[in-house]
Protein backbone atom coordinates (compact mmCIF):
# COMPACT_ATOMS: atom_id res chain seq x y z
CA UNK A 1 0.00 0.00 0.00
CA UNK A 2 2.71 2.54 0.91
CA UNK A 3 4.81 1.73 -2.15
CA UNK A 4 1.61 2.51 -4.62
CA UNK A 5 1.24 5.97 -2.49
CA UNK A 6 4.72 6.60 -3.12
CA UNK A 7 4.90 5.79 -6.92
CA UNK A 8 1.60 7.58 -7.26
CA UNK A 9 3.19 10.65 -5.65
CA UNK A 10 6.40 10.53 -7.94
CA UNK A 11 4.51 9.96 -10.95
CA UNK A 12 2.53 13.10 -10.15
CA UNK A 13 5.61 15.12 -9.65
CA UNK A 14 7.17 13.81 -11.98
CA UNK A 15 4.25 14.84 -14.20
CA UNK A 16 4.48 18.21 -13.11
CA UNK A 17 8.06 18.76 -14.54
CA UNK A 18 8.13 20.54 -17.41
CA UNK A 19 9.59 18.76 -20.27
CA UNK A 20 11.36 19.79 -23.41
CA UNK A 21 8.09 20.27 -26.39
CA UNK A 22 4.79 20.47 -25.16
CA UNK A 23 1.94 23.93 -25.50
CA UNK A 24 2.95 25.73 -22.44
CA UNK A 25 6.00 27.65 -23.56
CA UNK A 26 6.81 31.57 -23.72
CA UNK A 27 5.87 34.17 -21.60
CA UNK A 28 2.39 36.65 -21.55
CA UNK A 29 4.80 39.70 -22.20
CA UNK A 30 7.87 40.42 -23.53
CA UNK A 31 9.71 41.96 -19.98
CA UNK A 32 8.19 38.11 -18.45
CA UNK A 33 10.26 36.40 -20.96
CA UNK A 34 13.06 37.79 -20.24
CA UNK A 35 12.31 37.50 -16.59
CA UNK A 36 11.38 33.90 -16.96
CA UNK A 37 14.51 33.11 -18.98
CA UNK A 38 17.35 34.67 -16.74
CA UNK A 39 15.60 32.99 -13.67
CA UNK A 40 15.72 29.72 -14.92
CA UNK A 41 19.72 30.36 -16.08
CA UNK A 42 20.36 31.93 -13.09
CA UNK A 43 18.87 28.30 -11.36
CA UNK A 44 20.54 26.64 -13.95
CA UNK A 45 17.29 24.59 -15.17
CA UNK A 46 17.83 24.27 -19.04
CA UNK A 47 13.90 22.74 -19.45
CA UNK A 48 12.63 26.02 -17.93
CA UNK A 49 15.03 28.33 -20.31
CA UNK A 50 13.71 26.31 -23.36
CA UNK A 51 10.29 27.01 -22.73
CA UNK A 52 10.86 30.60 -23.38
CA UNK A 53 13.58 30.99 -25.94
CA UNK A 54 12.62 31.07 -29.21
CA UNK A 55 11.10 33.29 -31.71
CA UNK A 56 8.05 34.36 -34.29
CA UNK A 57 7.45 30.34 -35.02
CA UNK A 58 7.56 29.48 -30.98
CA UNK A 59 10.02 27.17 -29.04
CA UNK A 60 13.34 26.66 -30.39
CA UNK A 61 12.56 23.69 -28.40
CA UNK A 62 9.43 22.35 -30.71
CA UNK A 63 11.80 22.56 -33.66
CA UNK A 64 15.40 21.90 -32.65
CA UNK A 65 17.72 19.27 -32.66
CA UNK A 66 17.46 18.24 -28.99
CA UNK A 67 21.25 17.79 -28.37
CA UNK A 68 22.62 20.70 -30.73
CA UNK A 69 19.49 22.64 -28.19
CA UNK A 70 20.78 21.33 -24.78
CA UNK A 71 24.48 22.40 -26.02
CA UNK A 72 23.34 26.10 -26.57
CA UNK A 73 21.37 26.61 -23.46
CA UNK A 74 24.44 25.28 -21.17
CA UNK A 75 26.47 27.88 -23.04
CA UNK A 76 23.65 30.56 -22.40
CA UNK A 77 23.02 29.18 -18.85
CA UNK A 78 26.86 29.54 -17.82
CA UNK A 79 27.04 33.02 -19.13
CA UNK A 80 23.70 34.35 -17.42
CA UNK A 81 24.88 33.39 -14.23
CA UNK A 82 24.02 36.04 -11.65
CA UNK A 83 23.89 36.93 -8.37
CA UNK A 84 20.88 40.12 -9.19
CA UNK A 85 19.19 41.25 -12.37
CA UNK A 86 16.73 44.02 -13.03
CA UNK A 87 15.11 44.37 -16.34
CA UNK A 88 14.52 47.54 -18.39
CA UNK A 89 11.72 49.02 -20.27
CA UNK A 90 10.87 47.66 -23.30
CA UNK A 91 11.88 49.78 -26.24
CA UNK A 92 10.81 48.98 -29.73
CA UNK A 93 13.24 47.08 -32.65
CA UNK A 94 13.00 46.34 -36.23
CA UNK A 95 11.05 43.78 -37.69
CA UNK A 96 8.37 43.66 -34.47
CA UNK A 97 10.94 42.77 -31.90
CA UNK A 98 11.27 44.09 -28.46
CA UNK A 99 14.69 44.80 -26.77
CA UNK A 100 15.45 45.11 -22.95
CA UNK A 101 18.92 46.28 -21.52
CA UNK A 102 18.83 44.08 -18.36
CA UNK A 103 21.48 44.60 -15.45
CA UNK A 104 23.29 42.18 -14.80
CA UNK A 105 25.56 41.80 -11.43
CA UNK A 106 27.84 38.77 -10.49
CA UNK A 107 30.11 39.07 -7.38
CA UNK A 108 32.20 42.11 -8.43
CA UNK A 109 31.18 41.65 -12.09
CA UNK A 110 28.57 44.18 -13.72
CA UNK A 111 26.63 44.18 -17.37
CA UNK A 112 24.44 45.02 -19.21
CA UNK A 113 23.32 43.37 -22.19
CA UNK A 114 20.19 43.64 -24.22
CA UNK A 115 17.74 40.56 -24.60
CA UNK A 116 15.49 40.60 -27.75
CA UNK A 117 12.05 39.32 -27.67
CA UNK A 118 9.71 38.29 -30.25
CA UNK A 119 6.15 37.58 -30.06
CA UNK A 120 4.27 34.51 -31.79
CA UNK A 121 1.48 35.82 -33.83
CA UNK A 122 -0.42 33.05 -33.23
CA UNK A 123 -0.22 32.06 -29.74
CA UNK A 124 0.47 36.02 -28.88
CA UNK A 125 3.07 34.26 -26.49
CA UNK A 126 6.64 36.13 -26.21
CA UNK A 127 10.02 34.16 -26.87
CA UNK A 128 13.75 35.74 -25.73
CA UNK A 129 15.46 35.74 -29.23
CA UNK A 130 18.75 36.71 -28.47
CA UNK A 131 20.70 38.37 -25.81
CA UNK A 132 24.61 40.13 -26.35
CA UNK A 133 26.45 37.31 -25.01
CA UNK A 134 29.76 39.11 -25.92
CA UNK A 135 28.52 41.62 -22.73
CA UNK A 136 29.21 38.78 -20.39
CA UNK A 137 33.21 37.95 -21.69
CA UNK A 138 34.67 36.76 -18.59
CA UNK A 139 31.36 35.07 -16.57
CA UNK A 140 31.76 31.85 -17.91
CA UNK A 141 34.78 30.33 -16.78
CA UNK A 142 35.68 26.67 -15.56
CA UNK A 143 35.40 28.17 -11.50
CA UNK A 144 31.60 28.21 -11.66
CA UNK A 145 30.12 26.01 -9.03
CA UNK A 146 28.02 22.94 -11.00
CA UNK A 147 24.04 23.12 -10.85
CA UNK A 148 22.37 22.41 -7.60
CA UNK A 149 22.27 18.17 -8.32
CA UNK A 150 25.10 17.84 -10.80
CA UNK A 151 27.65 15.59 -10.11
CA UNK A 152 31.30 16.81 -8.97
Amino acid sequence: MRRGILLAALLLIGGCRPKFGGAATGAASSDGAVQQFLFAARAQDLQAMSAVWGDEQGATRDRADRTEMERRLIIMACHLRHDESQVGAAQASEAGRTVHRVALTQGAKKASPNFTTVRNSKSGRWYVADFEMAALSGWCTGTQRPPTGAPR
